[in-house]
């Protein structure tokens, strides 16, 4: 009787991931375009390697900083 609950629970567990895989995928995409207040974000460096440093609104738009980074260096936001 144990035994049986225990390999039903595990087929429908296998079950579940596989059929759930695709859309938590879709979902995590999203989450990770969203511009949540506070994020920080460097945009492309120029000729020299530096990028202009950008930081999320509370209204969901990035907005430009008066600050550079040098993108080479490996401490810029990303």
């Amino acid at each position: 009787m144990i035994k049986k609950i225990f390999v039903t629970a595990a087929v429908a567990a296998l079950a579940v991931s596989f059929a759930s895989a695709p859309s938590f995928a879709k979902g995590k995409k999203k989450a990770a375009n969203k511009c949540v207040a506070g994020k920080m974000m460097t945009g492309p460096a120029n000729a020299y390697g530096w990028g202009l440093v950008k930081s999320c609104g509370f209204d969901g738009k990035m907005y430009p900083l008066p600050t550079m980074c040098y993108v080479p260096s490996g401490v810029c936001p990303k």
